[in-house]
């Protein structure tokens, strides 16, 4: 394949590591060491997702970030913690909109407050400054939070995944996995 792409597109492939120039007539050890390689991502992909779904299985969290609202613990990073201040403000937009409150309205009072959203609230906690993006809260945000199903206590995961290691389109997958 690179002995004829490459050529097309009027470049050549060379690596200094393997000692492989496209140019030359020692392709074939070329062909031969990209399917090793891709018997080796897709390996190491298998091995990655099973290490995963076992720890999903296990009722840990592996996300990288909590909901906000939830800490991962000091002790066991695979587990949640409440986190009070921000648990204040989600039980607060709860009973807002269980008196009949509209989006908008949660969103307005929350803001007039001077309440840090939670993409600010999480860089501030986290350390990280700057924070360019969301600094009001929204509408969107509100109603994630209350739709959220881990703040009714379901932490559902394994909801989707990518297809394979080299398509990174996300799927939903099925309710029985």
């Amino acid at each position: 394949m690179p002995d004829i792409v490459f050529p097309s597109l009027g470049c050549r492939f060379v690596s200094v590591l393997d000692c492989l120039d496209s140019e030359g007539d020692n392709t074939d050890m070329l062909h031969f060491r990209s399917l090793m390689n891709d018997f080796h991502l897709r390996d190491l992909s298998a091995k990655i997702k099973s290490v995963l779904h076992s720890k999903k299985l296990a009722g840990q969290f592996v996300s990288s970030y909590t909901p906000y609202g939830y800490r991962k613990s000091a002790g066991d990073h695979h587990k949640l913690e409440i986190d009070e201040y921000a648990a204040s403000i989600v039980r607060r937009i709860y009973e807002m909109r269980s008196a009949g409150t509209a989006y908008g309205k949660i969103t307005a009072t929350l803001n007039r407050e001077g309440i840090s959203s939670p993409r600010v609230y999480w860089s501030n906690v986290n350390g990280k400054s700057g924070c360019k993006t969301a600094q009001l809260w929204t509408c969107a945000t509100v109603k994630v939070i209350l739709n959220n199903e881990i703040y009714r206590g379901i932490l559902r995961m394994n909801c989707s995944g990518s297809r394979s290691y080299k398509d990174s389109t996300m799927i939903h997958k099925p309710e029985s996995e």
